[in-house]
């Protein structure tokens, strides 16, 4: 099972910050098969870098 919690991922844009994941929590189940749908710029792909390991998140927010 892969699973996140409350993830979050900031991105400096010039001078300002900018939040691509706003405490994101989901899960899979092993051999699940999923989408990930979405705007453009809703943050699909920092999601899925974030998953592959080719991204680091900023923060992870305890879950209590």
């Amino acid at each position: 099972m892969l699973q996140l919690k409350n993830i979050t991922k900031n991105y400096l844009s010039g001078e300002n910050e900018v939040q691509a994941l706003k405490g994101i929590s989901i899960q899979f189940r092993k051999s699940e098969f999923v989408s990930i749908l979405g705007q453009s710029g809703c943050g699909k792909t920092t999601l899925l870098n974030i998953i592959g390991g080719l991204d680091r998140y900023t923060s992870r927010r305890p879950n209590y």
